[in-house]
């Protein structure tokens, strides 16, 4: 099966109409997926930024190909039974075309500050798993009866379908506790950048769940490499995405970091990077 690629749009930096023509840039040029972040405020960055998943309903309704999430959603952001119906309504809007991202929350300060959460990291991982059940259950249109240690949610009217059976989901993080949640509900795990270097020893570990990982990519002379940013000639960059590909990445999540190189840098990425992983 040939590797697909998606365009990472973190919402910082840009407006809303800049991100919606990114999008739709991205699909013309062959991207496969488009996804945003979940943050309502990034630590050591000033100001706010603007909420994930208005952006994705916003740019699934200007598209008609490209498929739309975010890397990854924060759980303890929205109740689940909110967050079934949220799901279940975008992928409506879009014709089916919703990656569902979810993670328990990277940034505890925001979490805490804006008066989100206070739960300890365990707390929010059991959360979690239970908003995973729960979304999958009233994503199916019947009746729903879930009693966990932490949400209760009965549904006996039940409400529509998901268009998608089931919904892909894609389940981020790299802790043990979270690779065992990947093992046993999620359809995809993602891998982000700082992390890809140990995708060899992490990828043993996530069951039948198959593989997207993100990069951030620029484009330069000579190769160069950090915990965050791949620089290279397009050959040199295929050539470490091709090594990843062979350990059973699916799904590369692209990020383009600098912002000169515009909607031409993703024309070069799938003109001479994508090709060379097929």
């Amino acid at each position: 099966m040939s590797p697909t690629f998606g365009l990472y749009l973190p919402q910082v930096g840009r407006s809303p109409s800049q991100l919606i023509e990114l999008s739709q840039a991205a699909e013309s040029c062959g991207f496969q997926a488009v996804w945003f972040m979940d943050h309502l405020r990034l630590p050591g960055l000033p100001g706010g930024t603007f909420e994930g998943w208005t952006l994705a309903t916003a740019a699934a309704a200007r598209t008609s190909t490209i498929r739309v999430g975010h890397l990854v959603l924060c759980a303890a952001f929205r109740p689940p039974a909110l967050l079934a119906r949220m799901a279940v309504t975008l992928d409506h809007v879009s014709g089916g075309r919703l990656d569902l991202g979810l993670g328990w929350g990277s940034s505890p300060s925001e979490l805490t500050e804006l008066g989100l959460s206070s739960d300890p990291p365990a707390v929010r991982l059991a959360k979690l798993a239970e908003t995973i059940d729960i979304v999958a259950a009233m994503a199916t249109g019947e009746p729903v009866d879930f009693r966990g240690a932490y949400f209760t949610v009965k549904d006996e009217m039940a409400g529509p379908a998901s268009l998608q059976r089931p919904i892909p989901l894609f389940v981020g993080g790299t802790g043990p506790r979270t690779l065992e949640l990947v093992k046993a509900k999620a359809s995809w795990w993602n891998c982000w950048a700082p992390d890809r270097h140990r995708l060899a020893e992490l990828i043993p570990q996530v069951g039948d769940a198959r593989v997207s990982a993100n990069y951030s990519i620029g484009f330069a002379p000579a190769r160069g490499a950090s915990d965050w940013v791949l620089y290279g000639t397009p050959d040199a960059i295929a050539r470490e995405l091709r090594r990843d590909r062979e350990l059973g990445v699916e799904h590369f999540v692209i990020q383009m970091v600098d912002p000169r190189g515009g909607v031409a840098d993703l024309e070069r990425f799938m003109a001479e990077v994508a090709p060379a992983l097929s």
